[in-house]
């Protein structure tokens, strides 16, 4: 095992820090593939269960091994400020159910039981939402996912669905006892209270005030619900449109989860697609705000990160619910954080 292992890029190898022996051959067996590359290293295998973000530094961000699973292929929420067109630009057909899902997810649950890995979290998915409204009513895969973890609760300590749809998950009484079975955390992203806003920086997705009314209605029937306010916009630079307002997004959405019973917040401030496949109207009215570039995003100065992060969390405070930065949500996890 050693002798693989070190045959690994040094990025790589961070996978399998705080592992034990036994614990590492598992994650090993499942996520490499041997026969090698050519120059003696193992390739990354390309699973439909799989590592949640592959192209993390696990040096510099230490998120340890976490799952994520999506049964389609990019979004069709057309998104202005997608994170996903730095690296899903090859997807320009649209969205797509893949191709013998859920063969291969049922061939996942099986090796993972069969090599006895060790539980970890499993996300649904963190690039791809997993509800999308036309591709769910014609497949039904996430509603099949869901079914078959329930037979293999084991694998995973808990469970994180992600998405802009929530309102689906009321079509079939499936989804829901599903979800209380597993005890899956729902993270419902609405960045705006205003429709208006809403349909502009996310013209293919559900409109805001249906999405809230989905939220009422799935903690009243006691499915945890979490709201990812996500991202935050840079409000009062100069030069710099404001997309998201104070008083008429952030303080309204803040007062409605907290009278609804929305458990808690996540957030983090906007990162700005650099080059690729970007929104160039949608750049260009915020880039003056966004002078540092870090690999494929431009990036606020950190100050004003803090400031947005600050000012949400005293409305935050306000409505007496807790907060969460996004990253730091990824790494509670995980068993060691």
């Amino acid at each position: 095992m050693q002798k693989l292992t070190t045959r690994l890029s040094p990025r790589d190898q961070a996978l399998f820090d705080r592992l034990s022996e036994v614990e590492a051959k598992a994650f090993f067996d499942y996520l490499f593939s041997v026969p090698k590359k050519p120059d003696g290293t193992p390739k990354l295998r390309s699973r439909v269960i799989g590592l949640y973000d592959p192209f993390c530094d696990r040096r510099l961000h230490p998120l340890g091994i976490l799952w994520q699973a999506a049964p389609y292929s990019f979004c069709n929420h057309q998104c202005v400020y997608c994170y996903g067109r730095s690296y899903l630009h090859q997807f320009g057909g649209g969205a797509r159910a893949k191709n013998g899902f859920r063969r291969s997810f049922d061939r996942c649950l099986v090796v993972m039981k069969e090599l006895g890995l060790p539980p970890r979290h499993l996300s649904m998915a963190n690039s791809t939402d997993v509800l999308q409204s036309q591709l769910e009513r014609s497949h039904r895969h996430t509603l099949y996912m869901l079914g078959r973890l329930r037979e293999y609760h084991d694998l995973f300590p808990s469970f994180g669905i992600l998405t802009k749809n929530p309102g689906i998950l009321l079509e079939d009484p499936g989804y829901v006892t599903a979800i209380l079975d597993l005890n899956a955390e729902l993270q419902v992203s609405i960045a705006f209270f205003r429709d208006s806003a809403g349909k502009l920086m996310e013209p293919g997705a559900a409109p805001v005030s249906e999405r809230r009314r989905a939220v009422e209605k799935l903690v009243r029937l006691g499915v945890p619900v979490a709201l990812r306010i996500d991202p935050l916009f840079p409000r009062r630079v100069t030069g710099c449109r404001e997309y998201q307002d104070l008083n008429e997004d952030l303080v309204l959405l803040t007062q409605w989860a907290g009278k609804v019973g929305v458990s808690y917040v996540i957030s983090s401030p906007l990162k700005l697609v650099y080059r690729r496949n970007v929104v160039r109207e949608f750049n260009q009215s915020l880039i003056k705000a966004f002078p540092e570039v870090r690999r494929n995003y431009r990036r606020m100065p950190r100050e004003l990160q803090r400031k947005l992060m600050g000012d949400l969390q005293g409305l935050c405070d306000k409505a007496e619910l807790p907060l969460q930065h996004c990253f730091t949500n990824i790494l509670h996890r995980n068993s060691f954080a």
